[in-house]
């Protein structure tokens, strides 16, 4: 336990706002508890830098405050009992001026459950949306959760998509070549625009959780351009383009793309869009192009992908890949 979550002097029992410079490390010992074996590298980084600020002495308590006031996720409520965090829920705009918000982090101490506490900070959480003018709120929980999606549906959230993480181990051989009958090749910068329409017709949620669509996931601006050379990342889209462009019937004639950000911390990231009529006939190519592209990497490749394409995950299983979480986005209109 640590310094923060044993601070008793202003605790009392109940709902309360989140106030960082007492609960900081109260929340980020629960999270630890309920979520630690999910948790990737960065997560568990995060989890450790709030532990450290929360035992700051009382000399840097202020400047805590100050600092953390500023910081996303500084939202949201705890649930204490004898001054101990047993609850939390944290919530922020998806970006700013953004009229949608999103929900996370939503943990109650085993010890404690099936007490209400959960539904009284989600609704906590949702009336402090509406105060703020939020139209809709989005969060994601476990598929196999079902006590946390019964609480979800209860307040008025409906299911967005199911997704599945899978993960290519490092060092995993390159796959042998995989012809194909359409033309597959890297993106010209003139097709942005292409990739962004076939995103928006068959993933108009959006290729991250919480992030809209935006001509910046296939066009980079000149900040992003700047921040991957200096971190040594690599953007690359791959596409695919039926030989009959009358009969593709989609946006500017592309049939499916796959991008490829190279260098991330956890490592490579590959998103696939295909168009529902090329379903089946193209993922295995548009992978397997990219997959020898990078060769023999000693770090991980990782993909997401709709939990109902059995197709999609058959093919994912040929090349190495291992699924991994499953995810379900979830949506709550406010208005």
């Amino acid at each position: 336990m640590t310094a923060a979550s044993l601070f008793k002097s202003t605790a009392r029992n109940g709902l309360q706002p989140v106030d960082l410079g007492r609960h900081l490390g109260g929340i980020a010992d629960l999270i630890e508890l309920c979520f630690g074996a999910e948790l990737d590298a960065g997560g568990r980084g995060l989890i450790r830098e709030m532990q450290m600020l929360s035992r700051a002495g009382p000399a840097l308590r202020l400047v805590q405050g100050l600092l953390l006031s500023h910081q996303p996720w500084n939202l949201g409520y705890v649930w204490v009992e004898d001054g101990r965090v047993v609850g939390t829920v944290s919530t922020q705009r998806a970006a700013p001026r953004s009229t949608t918000w999103l929900v996370a982090n939503v943990a109650v101490h085993p010890d404690q459950r099936r007490r209400g506490i959960a539904l009284a900070l989600m609704r906590a959480t949702l009336d402090l949306v509406r105060s703020q003018g939020g139209s809709e709120a989005i969060l994601q929980v476990d598929d196999d959760n079902l006590g946390a999606i019964l609480l979800y549906r209860r307040l008025g959230f409906g299911r967005v998509t199911t997704r599945t993480a899978w993960v290519r181990p490092g060092h995993a051989p390159a796959p042998a070549f995989q012809p194909s009958p359409f033309e597959i090749r890297l993106r010209s910068d003139g097709e942005w625009a292409a990739q962004l329409a076939l995103a928006a017709s068959v993933q108009p949620e959006g290729l991250v959780w919480g992030q809209a669509l935006r001509p910046s996931d296939f066009r980079p601006s000149m900040r992003q351009q700047v921040e991957q050379f200096l971190s040594a990342r690599q953007e690359e889209h791959w596409v695919a383009v039926d030989p009959q462009p009358a009969a593709a019937g989609g946006p500017n004639g592309l049939a499916a793309s796959l991008s490829v950000q190279i260098g991330a911390p956890d490592g490579d990231r590959l998103t696939l869009l295909v168009q529902p009529k090329y379903r089946g006939q193209l993922e295995r190519a548009l992978l397997v192009r990219a997959l020898r592209r990078l060769g023999h990497r000693p770090w991980p490749a990782r993909i997401e992908a709709h939990s109902d394409d059995g197709a999609l995950a058959q093919t994912l299983g040929d090349l190495s890949f291992q699924s991994g979480r499953v995810l379900r986005w979830m949506r709550c209109g406010l208005r």
